[in-house]
């Protein structure tokens, strides 16, 4: 008489893998010389550790202190001055990544 555990063994289906699930990983980059941001970079501006901000660079004043971002979602243009505890982040999108 075949042993029963053998048997369930051999009648169950063979083990597939999940799919591995794709996330989009974010590095943000801290930027302390405004005049270091180009025009089109994704920029992330924050104060007190939370996000005021995000969008394209599109101007930068020569000594800094101002920085033009073009905000999706149709909220246009902005200027944000470097001051009142603004952060600047550069924002890179690396490719997929199977595992974080």
């Amino acid at each position: 008489m075949p042993d029963p555990t053998t048997q369930s063994r051999e009648k169950s289906a063979p083990h597939r893998a999940l799919p591995t699930e794709k996330r989009i990983v974010t590095i943000d980059e801290y930027v302390r010389d405004w005049t270091r941001i180009r025009t089109r970079e994704e920029i992330k501006l924050s104060r007190d550790n939370q996000e005021i901000a995000r969008g394209l660079a599109d101007g930068v004043t020569r000594d800094g202190n101002t920085l033009w971002l073009i905000q999706p979602a149709g909220k246009g243009r902005s200027m944000f001055t470097n001051q009142g505890g603004i952060l600047a982040f550069r924002t890179n999108t690396s490719t997929p990544s199977p595992q974080i």
